[in-house]
């Protein structure tokens, strides 16, 4: 749907530069064009510029025209650029527009339209201020000797990380931001995961526009049960959720893969050089992940199991990802991508940016907001 709507504004911003350019000749004037009158003065004849100021006047036409035809093709080809391209020639063309308002009224009408989508669009580009910071105070991390008998990806990936000796974690306060897609749009977003190690684990998201939060999402999974406060209801009670957020609390758990290691309950089985089998624990039962590693850097970079939709789609293959990426400022960052099979593309897009191990959550976890 955003692409069609893309694909519109792209059209209707390309054709508005060609009548741009129709401005152009009929000011300058090359042709005579009878909608396009040519005058010597503007603003309702009050203000005489003469010859060699409608010449100016022609040019700036011509500019916008360029403006318009290049922001056109840089939404087609998906460029970044065309947001200030186009904002730099709405406004120019809103000023041209309005001194021959008596003839060029429509494409007045037009730029403020372009304008206001452009609104929406910087204020969806704007990245939100971190949350405040976790300062609970953390206990000392203690160590294991790296588990033998792992499968040879498995082991290779903890040996690049922990080296001979893995940490144990009982829990991970997580903080971030990245961006979240919902009802097909893509907002900035602001985030803090936490999680009591293998057992529980408490969302609180926020979707921003221009930096301010619109929409709140706090989930909780305790007790091997789920309940989810998002923008349009409270989800829970409903067995389907709960295995979903079971492999979610799993899911995340890629973040501090230790404990992948350290819980007793967890187990590695090969695949082959690359994929291993991971089994975690959900109740009485136990869910399956595949695990994929890099054959070049050896790393872990993907999750994937078949998890819970919702009642009307059921199961579908969902993945967790560690990618490259940059941040807003250009950086080389690492981030998690999340993607449902039949969207294709992540739905959350999240880095890292703060986390503390160790630290008493058994009351926060229950707790709401940041």
């Amino acid at each position: 749907m955003l692409r069609a709507l893309a694909i519109t504004l792209a059209v209707i911003t390309f054709i508005h530069g060609l009548i741009h350019l129709l401005g152009f000749a009929a000011y300058w004037p090359l042709a005579k064009i009878s909608e396009i009158p040519y005058k010597t003065t503007l603003l309702w004849g009050r203000l005489d510029i003469g010859a060699a100021g409608m010449k100016i006047y022609a040019l700036l036409w011509l500019l916008a025209a360029l403006g318009f035809v290049f922001a056109a093709v840089a939404l087609a080809l998906r460029k970044s650029s065309w947001a200030p391209f186009m904002l730099a020639t709405a406004l120019l063309s809103l000023v041209l527009c309005t001194l021959d308002w008596e003839v060029a009224w429509c494409g007045a009408l037009i730029d403020i339209l372009l304008l206001l989508v452009l609104g929406a669009v910087f204020g969806l580009r704007i990245e939100p201020a971190p949350l405040p910071t976790y300062t609970a105070p953390a206990t000392p991390i203690q160590t294991i000797p790296l588990p033998a008998g792992l499968p040879a990806p498995v082991e290779r990936f903890y040996r690049l990380t922990y080296g001979d000796q893995v940490p144990v974690y009982t829990s991970a306060v997580i903080s971030g931001r990245g961006s979240l897609r919902f009802m097909g749009i893509t907002f900035p977003a602001r985030w803090r995961f936490t999680h009591l190690a293998g057992q529980a684990y408490r969302h609180y998201i926020e979707a921003t526009f221009y930096g301010l939060p619109i929409m709140k999402v706090n989930e909780h999974y305790l007790e091997g049960h789920a309940r989810l406060a998002l923008p349009f209801g409270v989800v829970e009670n409903d067995p389907g959720v709960d295995s979903a957020a079971n492999q979610g609390l799993w899911g995340e758990t890629l973040f501090f893969p230790s404990v992948f290691l350290t819980d007793p309950r967890v187990r590695w089985e090969a695949v082959d050089d690359t994929t291993a089998k991971l089994t975690v624990p959900y109740g009485e039962e136990e869910q399956v992940f595949t695990a994929q590693f890099d054959p070049q850097t050896g790393m872990l970079t993907r999750t994937e199991t078949l998890r819970y939709r919702d009642a009307k789609v059921g199961k579908l293959h969902w993945w967790g990802e560690v990618r490259p990426g940059k941040n807003r400022a250009g950086q080389p960052v690492t981030l998690f991508a999340v993607t449902w099979e039949d969207e294709g593309t992540p739905w959350l897009v999240i880095q890292i940016e703060d986390i503390v191990f160790n630290t008493d959550v058994s009351s926060y976890v229950h707790q709401t907001g940041p």
